[in-house]
């Protein structure tokens, strides 16, 4: 059977690209998430089909330095059915060179140098599932891609999103994530947080342990597992996971600092 117009860009969006360039783009929007977190989104005059859960570089001159400084942010926004605007997520950091400026200094109209997309960990609807997503704090960028691209694509693949939080005020895309639970069964979101003993929006009030992947994994059954955020984290939940069972190639790690 022939191949779909939908299959044949799914299938050269994996194909060896030529490498990225730098391109300057414009900021549209600036979307403030949580008392630390923007989604800047940025039209590219040269822009390249990407996959869920990839990144971009973003450099800016900074005072002092010889050479503009570069940081990578991963893409939330979904690549289907257009990608000339994309939506990175930053999290502001504090002693930062880049990202307190993005958050706070980039107001719609602004140009920045964009080059990408790169990363392996990625998700399409070809991979298949059932898909557990867990995620700290800004973590959750890529799985986001994700999830919107699956709501874009019309698919109904089984989706699970632990995502670790301070509280609800620093859960980002906390509205929009409750509004596709509950218009999307094939998505369950489990909240935990760590610094709200008591909020019942969340299921857990701690930090992501071995229990805690337990129970979404029996939830789940998942067939592929996408963990991100930090080290320790991830370490942990990759290591609970394959005491459980999962084979090391079912699941896809990435690591934020």
């Amino acid at each position: 059977m022939a191949d779909t117009v939908d299959q044949q860009a799914h299938r050269e969006a994996r194909i060896r690209r030529p490498a990225p360039v730098w391109q300057a783009g414009e900021v549209v929007e600036v979307i403030d998430e949580t008392p630390e977190t923007a989604s800047l989104r940025i039209r590219l005059p040269q822009p390249t089909q990407f996959l869920p859960g990839q990144y971009y570089n973003i450099r800016i001159p900074v005072e002092g330095r010889p050479r503009p400084i570069q940081r990578a942010y991963s893409v939330g926004s979904s690549p289907y059915p257009t990608f000339d605007v994309i939506e990175v997520g930053v999290k502001e950091m504090e002693g930062g060179l880049v990202s307190p400026v993005l958050v706070r200094q980039r107001p719609a109209g602004s140009i920045l140098e964009v080059r990408g997309p790169y990363g392996a960990f990625t998700w399409t609807d070809e991979d298949g599932g059932p898909v557990l997503l867990v995620g700290a704090g800004s973590g959750v960028v890529p799985l986001m891609a994700m999830i919107r691209y699956q709501v874009s694509r019309g698919t109904t693949i089984p989706m699970h999103l632990l995502f670790s939080s301070k509280s609800a005020e620093y859960v980002i895309y906390r509205d929009e994530l409750a509004q596709l639970a509950d218009t999307y069964s094939w998505l369950t979101v489990t909240h935990t947080f760590t610094r709200d003993r008591e909020d019942p929006l969340a299921q857990y009030h701690r930090r992501i342990d071995k229990e805690m992947v337990g129970d979404v994994y029996l939830e789940t059954l998942p067939g592929l597992a996408y963990l991100c955020g930090p080290p320790e984290m991830v370490d942990d939940c990759e290591r609970s996971l394959l005491e459980l069972g999962m084979e090391p190639a079912q699941i896809k790690t990435e690591k934020y600092d």
